[in-house]
């Protein structure tokens, strides 16, 4: 269970505020600005405090903290620190606002203060912490009795990319053959699940996306209790670049030369032999530069499989080359038209045609098939599932020839990693989620890739590009 501790600022009164469950658009009527004085000299009482956010374990700087039919407002510090001044003797309720409680979908906590003349109250002003609001959701559903509550986000370990559309499954132990329902639901567009009907006591809690799942984890909750679990998954097995770094005239070994792997923090200096190791690399296309005072700077484009390690030689120059002008030209992602010029064709979509291709599309295999890309096809077939059962299954191709025997198919990549399971993915991912998505032809993903989309690659984005 999340918790804090907060030290008073003075030996005065503290308190916590408690949760509503909608959402404020701003201060109640009532409260409106006033000059706060650093001191009260014209009477009233004063109020000092803190507001704080449970949720991130931080002091929250720039809250609008007011006193209800007062003109007595404020704006928290840096240090989350307020000040009201000249508040009217008498009971009152003192209330704050801030975006993060927009963003958690929670109305603004007040608290009721009974105020003397001449005298200072301390009050602590707390957006409560996520199993707090996990339990106050959890209310407002219908829940079996003795239900706990359980919430969290899924996320890839390599990447830490939020993952939309995972399952997280809730089981009970089995003894003797006989156990509990396990209870599942899918996270959102966010990555984010809530579970309020989860198994009380003992029980496995396991993420799955496709054929990949994540590690399980053992809890035991009492029944009506609420608990925050993250989960992680490994969508994208990591990879290895080791190589040498060499003098191209002497051929002898560059050493203490930089090599580092451009978005990612993967950086060594090479050894007296000149070799490098980099290690727990992410799947993809990579840009490696290789830097030595006494070289030229030089720039590699590599790309590494998961699971595999890949072996290259660098040759520094010592100096410049001169090259005649060249031109270069480029296709920006989710911003240009078909190869053909053809309004109605196109090879990739952006979320405006995504929702344009929604009232047709009931999933995103039908997004795929709508998209009308010149080579996209999306066929049926039947795939040898577990235990020898065969099951449908989708074969997704990108060719510029029709017909042809079996199933070439494209790979996937999901927020630029690469989906073990493309056919699964494109059957579950929800279309709602989908911010972005684009077709390469086998030349244009070999390029990007490698020979791992030497048929095309179908990249799908959840998070906007």
């Amino acid at each position: 269970m999340d918790t804090f501790s907060f030290r008073p600022r003075s030996a005065l009164r503290t308190a916590v505020l408690a949760v509503g469950l909608v959402a404020e658009p701003g201060l109640a009527a009532g409260a409106q600005e006033g000059t706060v004085a650093a001191a009260s000299d014209g009477g009233g009482a004063r109020i000092t405090g803190s507001v704080f956010d449970s949720t991130t374990m931080s002091y929250l700087a720039g809250a609008r903290v007011a006193v209800l039919g007062t003109n007595a407002v404020a704006t928290s510090s840096e240090d989350g620190s307020f000040l009201l001044s000249n508040v009217p003797a008498g009971s009152h309720w003192v209330l704050f606002y801030h975006e993060r409680l927009g963003e958690l979908g929670v109305s603004a906590p007040s608290r009721q203060l009974t105020l003397r003349e001449g005298n200072s109250d301390e009050v602590l002003l707390a957006i409560p912490s996520r199993t707090t609001l996990l339990g106050a959701w959890c209310m407002a559903e219908e829940r079996r009795p003795g239900a706990a509550a359980i919430s969290g986000t899924v996320t890839d370990s390599l990447t830490g990319v939020p993952i939309p559309g995972a399952v997280v499954t809730a089981s009970p132990p089995r003894r003797g053959g006989v156990g509990g329902d396990p209870v599942s639901v899918r996270t959102d567009d966010s990555g984010r699940y809530r579970m309020c009907d989860a198994p009380a006591s003992e029980f496995t809690l396991q993420a799955s996306f496709a054929q990949s799942r994540g590690r399980s984890v053992f809890l035991g909750l009492e029944p009506g209790a609420a608990a925050v679990v993250d989960l992680v998954m490994l969508l994208a097995a990591e990879a290895t670049l080791r190589g040498d770094v060499i003098d191209p005239l002497s051929g002898e070994p560059v050493a203490n030369a930089t090599v580092q792997v451009l978005g990612t923090d993967a950086s060594v200096l090479t050894n007296a032999a000149g070799d490098f190791l980099l290690d727990k690399l992410p799947p993809g296309r990579h840009l490696v530069v290789t830097d030595h005072i006494a070289y030229e700077q030089r720039t590699d484009s590599v790309t590494i499989q998961g699971q595999e390690t890949v072996d290259i030689e660098v040759r520094l120059a010592q100096e410049v080359i001169e090259l005649e002008g060249f031109v270069v030209t480029g296709r920006s992602r989710f911003g240009r038209s078909s190869l053909a010029g053809d309004a109605k064709r196109a090879d990739f979509l952006d979320r405006e045609s995504i929702e344009e291709l929604l009232v047709r599309s009931t999933n995103t295999v039908d997004l795929l098939r709508n998209m009308n890309t010149p080579g996209l096809r999306v066929r049926d077939v039947w795939v040898e599932g577990p235990l020898g059962i065969r099951m449908q299954g989708y074969c997704i191709e990108v060719s510029r020839r029709s017909g042809g025997q079996g199933c070439q198919p494209a790979a996937v990549f999901l927020n630029d990693v690469l989906v073990p399971f493309p056919d699964e993915l494109i059957r579950d991912l929800n279309p709602q989620a989908i911010q972005g998505l684009e077709v390469l032809s086998p030349i244009d993903a070999q390029f990007q890739f490698g020979t791992i989309a030497g048929n095309g690659a179908i990249l799908i984005y959840t998070t906007a590009r």
